[in-house]
């Protein structure tokens, strides 16, 4: 199967973070947004990914090439200019033969791609809509399905609304989609596509998810995700079966632990740490990388003396770690 991630917009209000590298090449915990998708679609077996490219696609492409150092074989889908969500795709209608999956760029997310298949199967859908409970759907498309999960209505960024189901940006297509309703220019799958098969009938269904999901398009989103991801309420998906064990699908555990320090002794507390010789530093972050693997981030916070971010990929080292320099930092404010 193939999988095509969405990674051309702009990303106009995550700025300043966009403003020299494509929107899903923002890092969380060192790592770009779309390494997780890659790393998401890799973990069930999709390996070959097609990635629609325009605002600094050679950010993108620097990094990641055809994509042979990640395990996966990467085409891009370059656009001259924007094309929306979904002109990039139809573009390319010849290179699918068979259904595939459609992932936004801005997606941060630990979706079961088994099941979202499995369920576009059972539903002999020509399109499913991974769907998603938020709190506030205003920035959203809502979906509305019948009891049997077929989508009935859509309603792209309400101004107000009833339900809170929105549109993940993760989509399931059969390709015979593209050519019933070819396109050669701008085209979105929510203000566009998915209105004119609602018009037409045509077998549209909605996969609800209780997966992790945030659309990494503001600050504020971007900002969560990298807080939940620290305090481990991202976790990798489940593996398929024949990928459990395999290094390449393991996300580090993460410890967090916070130190009280005064401000006056926090000079003294910073040039200590400042003396093992972290590979980057600031005064208001350290970073310093383990010869046995793993990593420790301290933060200094106004607020809340010192903040240790530990990881590594047992979970009893990230904990070492961080009681390590919680320790330290504890003896240097007595000096």
């Amino acid at each position: 199967m193939k999988a095509v991630i969405l990674a051309g917009g702009e990303g106009k209000r995550l700025r300043p973070y966009t403003m020299s590298i494509a929107k899903p090449m923002v890092p969380i915990l060192n790592k770009p947004i779309l390494e997780y998708s890659i790393n998401l679609l890799k973990a069930y077996g999709i390996k070959d990914i097609l990635i629609t490219t325009c605002y600094k696609s050679e950010t993108i492409k620097e990094y990641f090439g055809n994509g042979k150092r990640f395990n996966v074989n990467i085409t891009y889908l370059e656009e001259k200019s924007p094309l929306g969500t979904a002109g990039g795709v139809f573009l390319a209608r010849h290179r699918f033969r068979e259904p595939f999956l459609v992932l936004s760029g801005d997606a941060f997310t630990n979706l079961p791609i088994d099941k979202v298949i499995e369920f576009h199967y059972e539903k002999k859908a020509v399109m499913t809509v991974v769907a998603k409970e938020v709190a506030t759907p205003k920035e959203y498309g809502i979906c509305h399905a019948d009891e049997n999960r077929k989508l009935v209505e859509f309603i792209e960024k309400p101004l107000e609304w009833e339900g809170n189901e929105v549109n993940t940006g993760v989509y399931m297509l059969d390709p015979l989609l593209l050519d019933r309703y070819s396109h050669k220019d701008v085209r979105d799958f929510g203000q566009d596509f998915i209105p004119q098969l609602l018009l037409n009938d045509e077998e549209v269904y909605v996969f609800k998810t209780s997966a992790y999901w945030r659309d990494i398009g503001n600050p504020e989103e971007y900002k969560g995700a990298r807080e939940d991801l620290m305090k481990g309420q991202f976790s990798h998906p489940s593996l398929m079966k024949g990928f459990k064990g395999s290094k390449d699908f393991m996300e580090p555990f993460i410890t967090r632990l916070q130190v009280a320090c005064p401000n006056g002794k926090k000079p003294m507390v910073l040039a200590k740490l400042l003396e093992t010789v972290p590979s980057s530093s600031s005064q208001k972050e350290i970073v310093f990388d383990h010869r046995d693997g793993g990593s420790t981030r301290i933060i200094s916070d106004p607020n809340r003396g010192f903040i240790i971010y530990s990881k590594a990929e047992r979970r009893n080292l990230a904990m070492e770690l961080a009681r390590y320099y919680r320790k330290k930092i504890k003896i240097w404010q007595k000096v």
